[in-house]
């Protein structure tokens, strides 16, 4: 250990190398190592925390101890006893860790999705995520865990919700110079609104003229918002099943038009028709004085799925990749437009309604459907924020048609452009396309050691199968 120490230490005090090239190549190492660091340092903690050793020492507790004797922020420290407490309870994925195959990343979006449920449930969870984890990345292993952790645990997106909406604050102070500065805590709802709102007026610049960054991008926009010369849209992906019968609601016994224990939102305009034809929107209509346009839910029709469970199925915020409650669904269809979305079971967008079928921004609606990040390899963007790509160049004669459409970041859309011969296409699942990147690339990633796996590891993983950080 001592030994170990001291070469980490001499390695933070050595000269950077010349080269920016070996500089990347010897992060990804550092990066891989710190992983396996993670592993260790929460396993010890976990054995810390059983135990009540802090306590012993002095310490009111095990986080107390990592902030005051190990220097750890507020969060990491709560980030590692959180890690060590599922770690000791999810062997597959301790020992995947510790090997190598799993990242840290993954790990803590397993963790996350595990915390508060039942060891038997917990082991459900973890055979599915890990199997998913060697195969996307820990943003869609993360939305996948909330989902899975409603399934599992019906009415768990109730309490979370509820604990989300209790800390929400907005503190503002005034700046020396007459304006105002602050922070803030939204609940998950409007934080999915916010993030639309920023996705689209405050994405990455495209102008090279354009030198402003992020922070100043948001400000503008914020400040257009203030100026009412900007609006957006909220879309929730639903289950046809859980939205709620169009009954005329009853004015005596519900003014507000809402569920009880909601207020109608006054800056929502917009309405839906449980019993409109398939294949037709609703009629949308414009704001009006003082509002902006309300959410739209896409409802999926799958072909084959459970049946008689779509009212304990949640809504997906396509902006976040939260989850909604039923009871949220069910207020927000009441001033939505519907969008009918026909999946089938692997959750491919099959049709979106004839008169919708090559709307522009019907089709950008079922590309947020059909994928969760820009489809270049190795790429976290969100694909709300990427921009719509053609997988067939359009200047190339390539179609407008949504099968051919795919999310692409600014970077790799113009990179793909440009330099055509470093990407190669490949099909992922029955009409979804990938790019992997065939360029001077470096990894880190070794084999695993070979010898025998564990037995709960090879019921959960297939013989010899790597995960997404494995060479």
């Amino acid at each position: 250990m001592v030994r170990a120490v001291e070469v980490l230490s001499a390695l933070a005090l050595a000269e950077l190398p010349d080269s920016p090239s070996t500089c990347l190549e010897q992060t990804q190492e550092l990066l891989f190592a710190r992983d396996r660091l993670i592993s260790a340092i929460s396993t010890r903690v976990g054995r810390v925390h059983r135990a009540g050793e802090a306590k012993a020492h002095g310490h009111a507790g095990t986080r107390t101890w990592l902030q005051g004797a190990c220097g750890t922020s507020a969060g990491s420290a709560s980030h590692l006893v959180k890690l060590a407490t599922e770690l000791a309870r999810l062997r597959v994925v301790r020992v995947r860790f510790a090997e190598g195959s799993l990242s840290e990343g993954q790990v803590s979006a397993i963790c996350a999705a595990t915390s508060g449920l039942s060891d038997e449930q917990a082991e459900i969870a973890e055979s599915i995520l890990v199997s998913l984890a060697d195969r996307a990345t820990p943003a869609e292993v993360a939305k996948a865990g909330r989902y899975l952790r409603e399934m599992l645990d019906p009415g768990q997106a109730d309490k979370e919700r509820d604990a989300d909406y209790a800390g929400r604050y907005l503190q503002v102070r005034p700046t020396g110079s007459g304006g105002i500065a602050g922070e803030f805590r939204l609940p998950r709802e409007a934080a999915a609104r916010l993030r639309t709102w920023l996705d689209a007026y405050a994405k990455p610049k495209t102008d090279d003229d354009d030198d402003r960054p992020l922070r100043v991008r948001n400000a503008d926009a914020l400040m257009a918002l203030l100026e009412k010369k900007i609006t957006t849209e909220l879309l929730v992906l639903v289950n046809v099943e859980s939205l709620p019968k169009d009954h005329p609601p009853d004015p005596a016994s519900d003014p507000a038009g809402g569920p009880a224990g909601y207020q109608q939102d006054g800056r929502v305009n917009g309405h839906s028709h449980g019993d409109a034809p398939p294949g037709e929107r609703c009629p949308e209509r414009g704001p009006g004085p003082g509002r902006e346009p309300g959410p739209r839910a896409a409802s999926g029709e799958r072909q084959s799925g459970l049946s008689g469970l779509g009212w304990a199925m949640p809504g997906l915020l396509l902006a976040t990749g939260q989850l909604l409650s039923p009871d949220d669904v069910a207020r927000l269809a009441r001033t939505s437009t519907l969008v009918r979305l026909v999946m089938d079971a692997d959750g491919q967008v099959l049709d979106m309604g004839r008169t919708a079928r090559l709307a522009n921004w019907a089709q950008r609606r079922a590309v947020f459907a059909r994928y969760a990040t820009c489809w270049v390899d190795g790429c976290p963007l969100p694909a709300t924020v990427c921009q719509i790509d053609h997988a067939d160049n359009w200047t190339d004669g390539g179609m407008t048609d949504l099968r051919m459409l795919g999310p692409a970041c600014q970077f790799h859309n113009r990179d793909r452009y440009r330099r055509p011969h470093r990407y190669e296409r490949r099909p992922e699942g029955k009409d979804r396309w990938a790019f992997s990147r065939t360029g001077p690339r470096h990894t880190s990633r070794r084999p695993l050691p070979a010898r025998a796996a564990p037995a709960d590891a090879m019921n959960n993983t297939a013989a010899g199968a790597r995960g997404p950080n494995a060479p």
